[in-house]
């Protein structure tokens, strides 16, 4: 199976079909799918690290790609090593 497919399966599991037609994600949706805590990612944020984020007002949203992105760029395969 590909890595999309994959996380699709892991995201089906976790979120429902609907997710992946989601653009926007919640603090409390990226905190469920990476398994960092919300308060982790509002640190991230105050120090200018983790994954980008978008502002409306004191709303916080993450980028559905922008979550995958940072989840694939700290995969780690041991038989490529």
């Amino acid at each position: 199976m590909r890595d999309d497919q994959e996380l699709q399966v892991l995201l089906d599991k976790l979120f429902g079909k609907a997710i992946p037609r989601r653009l926007l994600l919640s603090g409390k949706e990226v905190s469920e799918l990476t398994g960092r805590a919300e308060q982790s990612l509002a640190n991230d944020r105050t120090a200018r690290r983790g994954m980008p984020y978008i502002k409306f007002g004191k709303s916080v949203k993450y980028l559905f790609s922008d979550v995958l992105a940072y989840i694939k760029a700290r995969r780690i395969d041991p038989e490529a090593l």
